[in-house]
């Protein structure tokens, strides 16, 4: 539509024409699209915008109407106000967080409001949108790698700068769904060939993020979309064809569970049969070893806690490194530990003798905070994979989860699993969700320090804790009964997104944060409604 046509556009009740109301409607998408990965302020700002020039634009009596014939929309924005309802039961303690909470979540109002009952976009218009998306997205990759290469951070968490690393993965991952699906589509051109370079990069990029949650997401989805296009394929009387796909996503799935078994059976085998009572009692030196009785931590199979002598191992380590052993490494763990367990790993006594076999490589390693020799990187993806077996084998044993990101979740879910316990029905409201959770770790006396006692990083269980089980029920609505009631379900681009949503909610309360409620809100009105 030109702006030629001003002139005979209908106009609004400030005489402002539609045309500019719909230039404006665009142009907030696509500043939307460009700021959900890049700016917190510029995602606020361009929802306020959104939301004012859908009021200045007027007919709002008309765009109610189209509100309460579009169930799903209704559906959709009930989620919100559950958030809005557990305010009624929320205590005069947690009033001040259950408003930042329904703060935070407006966009879940907003967006599906205005793109429920706004105009409908055409097929170039939502490519300039989508195109918008992936470009921001690949600029903060290319900054974030350009951060991790000068050693400006301190965690690799930190290689997303602007959101945090876990909803970047998720944007991440529907950016390369979708333009796979456009390469796979298309006729083979050079933007194809464009395109799936900057696939590759990407899937890359997620590996050096360590983001194993999102690589497992991504192969959880192909081995579905692989499994239904072998059924369409089949029933067209190409059986061979349909048997080759299915057998090539068997293949896929049982490869990564075989590497999976394969990895943890390598790294963590049966440990050393040591009778502790009968082990060596002195070092070379003649200094007494220390003795751990009760401590199952291993490294490779080699106890950690087996043949220690403090004393020895700090004098002969300070002569080695120009960090105090009794300091942290430099990801900010204690250096005492990271040498323990290193050293372990090489199957080596914790003395002087153990430390004179450590090589300068070794023992940069170990200053860097690596635990364990047989890895390189500290941001390799299978050091992530051993990190997470470790944490686990750490945890079963009575270990601290504090600092420990899967670990750490298990704290929570168990906490989370209590607080609905205690609050089956309804929850405890939508404020005293944080309140829950502390009551619950003291209760628990979880070993948890203060900094670490967050909640779930479980959206189901999250929903749980503040709206009980009749609020996960109503979750639930939410999520499924728009996406068959519409049957975008069915569609490629809204299913990838549904079950990139859907899994990840499993391991992250991705509604949360700002980011993930935009993110969400965004495309779940954005390809349910426009």
């Amino acid at each position: 539509m030109a702006l030629l046509n001003l002139s005979d556009s209908p106009r609004s009740p400030l005489g402002i024409p539609i045309l500019i109301h719909r230039y404006i409607f665009i142009g907030c998408i696509v500043l939307l699209c460009i700021a959900m990965s890049t700016s917190t302020f510029l995602t606020s700002l361009p929802e306020i915008m959104l939301a004012a020039n859908w009021l200045l634009e007027g007919g709002l009596g008309e765009k109610m109407k189209r509100l309460f014939k579009n169930k799903a929309a209704l559906v959709v924005i009930s989620f919100f106000i559950m958030h809005l309802l557990g305010l009624l039961y929320t205590s005069s303690q947690g009033m001040e967080y259950g408003l930042g909470d329904v703060k935070k979540k407006l966009p879940l109002l907003l967006l599906p409001l205005v793109f429920a009952t706004s105009y409908s976009i055409t097929d170039k218009e939502k490519r300039v949108m989508i195109l918008c998306f992936m470009l921001a997205v690949t600029y903060v990759t290319f900054l974030g790698t350009y951060l991790l290469l000068s050693h400006q951070l301190g965690d690799i968490h930190e290689i997303s700068p602007y959101v945090d690393a876990v909803r970047l993965a998720m944007m991440i991952v529907l950016s390369i769904f979708l333009m796979v699906h456009y390469v796979l589509t298309s006729k083979w051109s050079a933007i194809s060939a464009v395109l799936l370079v900057w696939c590759l990069w990407l899937f890359a990029f997620l590996f050096i993020m360590q983001s194993l949650t999102e690589v497992i997401v991504m192969l959880m989805i192909s081995v579905i979309l692989l499994g239904q296009q072998a059924f369409v394929i089949m029933r067209e009387k190409k059986k061979i064809y349909g048997v080759l796909i299915l057998l090539t996503a068997g293949l896929a799935l049982g490869g990564s569970v075989g590497y999976l078994y394969h990895f943890y059976h390598k790294y963590f085998p049966a440990p050393d049969n040591i009778e502790w009572i009968n082990t060596d009692k002195t070092t070379a030196l003649g200094n007494p070893y220390y003795s751990y009785v009760n401590n199952n931590q291993t490294e490779n199979g080699h106890y950690v806690f087996a043949y220690v002598c403090w004393p020895e191992l700090k004098k002969a380590w300070e002569e080695r490194s120009k960090i105090n052993f009794d300091s942290n490494d430099l990801k900010g763990n204690k250096m005492s530990f990271t040498v323990v367990r290193y050293m372990a790993s090489k199957n080596l006594r914790k003395d002087a003798d153990g430390v004179s076999k450590l090589t300068d490589a070794d023992i940069k390693a170990i200053e860097m905070g690596m635990p364990n020799a047989s890895f390189s990187s500290l941001t390799s993806m299978p050091y992530r994979i051993y990190q997470v077996f470790w944490e686990l084998e750490d945890y079963r044993h009575g270990g601290n989860p504090g600092g420990h990101s899967f670990a750490q979740r298990l704290e929570f879910w168990k906490a989370a699993s209590n607080i609905i316990k205690g609050h089956p029905l309804i929850g405890v409201g939508t404020g005293d969700v944080r309140i829950a959770f502390d009551n619950e770790y003291n209760a628990m006396h979880s070993m948890l320090g203060e900094k670490y006692r967050l909640r779930s990083h479980n959206q189901w269980l999250e929903i749980g804790v503040a709206f009980g089980l009749i609020g996960m029920l109503c979750f639930f609505i939410t999520l499924f009964y728009p996406a068959f009631k519409t049957g975008k379900i069915y569609t490629y681009a809204y299913f990838i997104f549904w079950a990139i949503f859907m899994i990840s909610i499993c391991t992250e309360d991705t509604l949360e944060t700002q980011a993930g409620a935009t993110f969400y809100a965004f495309f779940n009105a954005f390809f349910l409604f426009l």
